[in-house]
């Protein structure tokens, strides 16, 4: 498989305090790697160092090669670095489908002035993302939410927009953080789906951060283990299963 991102030694530091100690793995196409751990073990922080909320102060973020460690989080996105957020991202005022739209921008050529004029391209270009956006809607079950105002959806509904929003563009890597709060168990399925479509038939290497550990064991051909900032332990779902100190320590039995 090609490995599309690299993370080598990456560390981040606030003011004498180490929140990532030289964290080192690899992601390749097609892939989905979990990060697993207890609140403050750094996840987020590797999450934000990644994707350009925090900059690095050692170690290197490769993307197909290219160091994006420290770049802003506008042009890591640009790159093909996407993400989701603990606490969601809508835009309330906005419908769910306008939310959703949101994420396919890159795909819709021209500038405002060619839609104004009706230029043949641009609108052919935007009735293809508002399709796009309305088949991943219905494939979430959330097609009859389409007019709906993002605010007025419950948390769990929410997250279910942030989530196809993100994947509507399908970046080549796509983070996602704690994608399962607040969703039932069926809507726990309904994402799993896409996110495996997205690996399987599309190669999105996918990092997640979960703490549903059976959605992990489930989901995930890799493990990272990580604790007060720095990897502990790493491997496949039948590894970590096997690691007495990771069944103590995360998942609450030896």
């Amino acid at each position: 498989m090609t490995e599309l991102l690299t993370v080598e030694g990456l560390g981040v530091r606030f003011a004498g305090l180490t929140a990532l100690d030289d964290v080192s793995f690899r992601l390749s196409e097609g892939q989905v790697r979990a990060v697993i751990g207890p609140n403050g073990a750094g996840k987020t922080t590797l999450f934000n160092a990644i994707s350009g909320y925090v900059r690095p102060t050692s170690g290197r973020v490769l993307l197909r090669g290219q160091d994006v460690a420290g770049d802003s989080p506008h042009a890591i996105a640009g790159h093909g670095i996407r993400r989701t957020f603990q606490n969601g991202g809508l835009f309330p005022a906005l419908t769910v489908l306008e939310n959703v739209l949101t994420g396919l921008t890159t795909e819709t050529p021209g500038s405002f002035l060619d839609l104004l004029l009706g230029r043949r391209r641009a609108l052919e270009a935007e009735r293809a993302a508002i399709a796009k956006a309305r088949a991943l809607l219905e494939l979430m079950s959330m097609g009859h939410m389409a007019d709906a105002r993002a605010g007025s959806l419950s948390g769990g509904q929410q997250r279910i927009v942030e989530i196809i929003r993100t994947v509507a563009s399908e970046p080549p890597v796509l983070l996602l953080d704690e994608p399962a709060v607040g969703l039932s168990p069926v809507a726990r399925a309904q994402m799993m789906e896409i996110i495996a479509r997205l690996t399987g038939e599309k190669g999105v290497a996918v990092l997640l951060i979960e703490h549903a550990v059976e959605l992990v064991m489930a989901s995930a051909d890799r493990i990272l283990v990580m604790a007060a900032g720095k990897r502990i332990a790493e491997g496949t779902p039948d590894e970590i299963r096997a690691d007495r100190a990771v069944l103590e320590a995360y998942l609450g039995h030896a």
